[in-house]
């Protein structure tokens, strides 16, 4: 029985170190252009900060990758859910957005917001910071609401 273990564990091993070589496919970190949500609205600092810290990881082009994205099967996983998250709303191409298509997508940031759905948890447990206080939350959909 110790011999199955022990075979399993190596195996497993092998595979975890194996499947490092196959890469990634990281979105590059793009520079925000001219249909970028903070840019198109002149966002205020305040509510800029708020975004960029809780929205913009998974939600833009601007992405930070952690450290851990180079692991495998993690970096995987990420560049799903951040590819998930820039097709239900990309803050860098908002402006490109029709106009009922943009009200549309603030109702919903608005609406997540509120409900406490965004950030998500399984990104706040590692970016604390990512976290907004009932103040912040308030700040930040206020503003919204005045784009609406």
């Amino acid at each position: 029985m110790k011999k199955v273990i022990w075979v399993s564990l190596f195996i497993l091993i092998i595979v975890l170190v194996g499947i490092q070589f196959i890469p990634t496919n990281h979105n590059p970190n793009i520079p925000a252009g001219p249909d970028d949500f903070l840019i198109l609205n002149n966002t205020p600092a305040q509510i800029g900060k708020m975004l960029k810290t809780s929205c913009y990881n998974c939600h833009s082009e601007q992405i930070n990758y952690p450290w851990y994205s180079n692991f495998q099967p993690a970096g995987w996983l990420l560049d799903k859910h951040f590819q998930e998250g820039m097709a239900e709303l990309n803050f860098s191409e908002f402006g490109s957005l029709f106009g009922r298509m943009k009200k549309m997508k603030l109702e919903s940031m608005i609406k997540q917001i509120e409900q406490e759905k965004m950030p998500i948890p399984s990104y706040t447990l590692i970016h604390r910071d990512a976290i907004l206080s009932d103040s912040e939350r308030n700040e930040l959909t206020t503003y919204l609401k005045t784009l609406n």
